[in-house]
């Protein structure tokens, strides 16, 4: 107990010589000399909270500056996104006008090809009455469009002329059970009738249980009905229906033209005194 007292008594001691030979050393200094010392003292103790502060400025400035970088990047891709856009439109663009170009050269030269006149029409509709198959062109009988005109395109047949307005006409396909096509098998020139069917499809009727005909073959317009030109593509074969009881076998026909992707056809114009003739 008395060892504690005296090591206390001590340290007290040595604090108290301590602080009065640091007052001693303050009071011989002269007035200028302790101005400077109480301003390192004050940077002494302000220099932590300064350091403090610069640093807590410098974090927040940091974080805005990354913020606006952030935003202007954001408003760089917005602009690229929609530069992206415009570009993938433009393309879109020129494709479909190489597409319609080509389609256009194809339709010219078929047309410059051919020996009687052809009138360009487009198509503007499909059937819309559900009782035939058609379509609608926007050729009518302004145009010297007839009923009864065949109706043509470069892959070949599409039907005949089921009516007609001023401006407009209705077109009966091949594929309508109402439509007839006199035709021939190109291999074999055996000849029959292309009806179309309720399948959307065509049937070459009326030919002979003895003629061959395989899956391919191709089947064209013969000229004998007086309304299409011989030698048109109607379709290919796609199967046949062979029956001993018969005298006629059944022949699947299927169309070459697409009907859901025509864009424009010929109409294959005829002078009103060609249509008086061939009436009968």
């Amino acid at each position: 107990m008395l060892g504690l007292l005296q090591r206390r008594r001590t340290l007290l001691l040595s604090l108290l010589m301590l602080f009065l030979a640091f007052a001693m050393l303050f009071a011989g200094r002269d007035e200028s000399s302790r101005s400077i010392f109480l301003q390192r003292a004050l940077l002494e103790v302000v220099g932590p909270f300064q350091k403090g502060l610069t640093k807590g400025a410098r974090f927040v400035t940091g974080i805005f500056e990354h913020y606006l970088n952030l935003v202007h990047v954001k408003e760089e891709n917005q602009v690229l996104r929609e530069i992206i856009e415009e570009l993938k439109r433009e393309r879109i663009q020129l494709l479909e006008q190489r597409v319609e170009n080509e389609r256009l050269r194809s339709l010219l030269g078929f047309r410059e090809g051919f020996e009687k006149p052809l009138l360009p029409a487009e198509v503007i509709g499909n059937d819309v009455s559900g009782w035939f198959q058609t379509l609608v062109i926007d050729r009518g009988q302004r145009d010297g469009i007839q009923e009864g005109m065949a109706v043509i395109t470069v892959r070949g047949v599409v039907g005949q002329i089921m009516e007609s307005s001023r401006n407009f006409a209705r077109v009966l396909l091949i594929t309508d059970p109402n439509s007839s096509v006199a035709a021939l098998v190109q291999n074999t020139r055996a000849p029959g009738i292309v009806e179309g069917s309720s399948q959307k499809r065509c049937i070459l009727k009326y030919l002979l249980q003895s003629e061959t005909v395989q899956q391919g073959d191709l089947i064209l317009s013969s000229g004998m009905d007086g309304i299409y030109p011989k030698g048109l593509p109607i379709g290919t074969v796609s199967g046949t229906d062979k029956r001993d009881v018969q005298l006629f076998q059944n022949v699947q026909v299927e169309p070459l033209v697409d009907f859901q992707k025509l864009e424009e056809v010929f109409v294959l114009y005829r002078h009103p005194s060609e249509t008086e003739e061939s009436a009968p």
